[in-house]
């Protein structure tokens, strides 16, 4: 299933992007923000995820291109969003409309 693209805000510094961010607030109840993060050391990129439950990671996954962090971003959502519909799709089913 498709969801809506993220948003980025993204803050450039002598032609690269330096930090990117984009959050949602899901009818108030579910929080996901996402921070990515440019290491000049290495030229990688860290991907920090916030969020309830599978969305948060203790330690941040590192890529070697923006794209590839915001790829891994969209995934991360498009799973717990899955995870949601389930859930919903189930109460409703189980309440009979």
């Amino acid at each position: 299933m498709k969801f809506k693209e993220l948003e980025w805000e993204d803050i450039i510094s002598d032609g690269t992007v330096v930090c990117s961010h984009c959050e949602m607030n899901l009818c108030g109840v579910v929080k996901i923000e996402f921070r990515i993060n440019h290491e000049p050391e290495g030229d990688n990129y860290c991907l920090y995820s916030f969020g309830k439950g599978s969305i948060r990671r203790l330690q941040p996954d590192v890529f070697g291109s923006l794209d590839g962090a915001k790829s891994a971003a969209y995934r991360i959502y498009s799973n717990e969003m899955e995870r949601i519909k389930k859930a919903v799709d189930y109460l409703v089913e189980g309440e009979g409309y």
